[in-house]
């Protein structure tokens, strides 16, 4: 089951296969979890988003139409769309959370074995970014996430946001811009 093809697995989910769902699962999960961690940084939130993602897969199936995108960029829509109501729906703290914690609690990978110096260097410039990506509006911060991070296409993300493709490029445009100039500024 792990060769077949994302369309493939989506008619066995519609058949209520739990294993088609756990190898899209497999698939998908890790990435999906960055953006929404990425886009809300709380490791929470982005947990039970993922788990309602998938949720929401296993019961609206048969709504996905190869003809409207792929299942990736489906599944980011809906994804986006949980990830935007949660955070509507309450205020929640922003707290900076370095992604590299998350796979390092994950792995049980042990840090201090690498060079103290180049590690150092490495996370603070890590921290630099993640603090200038989380200045940006949300979305500014939404499209370089989306692009940038997650390798979607400009077509399936004005798919996902109903926004048209020339306004993203611009907005993914506008976010470097802006993502570089907190940079500088944060600099000194």
């Amino acid at each position: 089951m792990l060769n077949y093809t994302d369309e493939e697995l989506i008619e066995l989910i519609n058949d209520r296969n739990t294993k088609a769902l756990k190898v899209l699962y497999e698939r998908y999960n890790m990435g999906i979890f960055n953006f929404i961690l990425r886009y809300t940084n709380n490791k929470e939130i982005a947990e039970d988003v993922l788990q309602e993602t998938f949720t929401r897969v296993w019961f609206a199936s048969h709504t996905f139409n190869i003809s409207k995108g792929t299942l990736k960029a489906w599944l980011f829509t809906i994804s986006l769309n949980i990830t935007r109501n949660e955070m509507s729906k309450k205020q929640y703290a922003y707290n900076y959370i370095d992604i590299e914690e998350v796979y390092n609690e994950e792995s049980g990978l042990d840090e201090e074995l690498n060079e103290p110096d180049y590690l150092l260097e490495e996370m603070e410039t890590k921290d630099r970014i993640n603090k200038a990506i989380d200045m940006l509006n949300p979305y500014l911060r939404e499209i370089l996430l989306l692009k940038h991070f997650n390798g979607l296409k400009f077509r399936e993300i004005a798919d996902m946001t109903d926004t048209p493709e020339g306004t993203l490029k611009a907005r993914f445009h506008n976010a470097l811009k802006r993502l570089k100039e907190i940079l500088v500024e944060t600099e000194n």
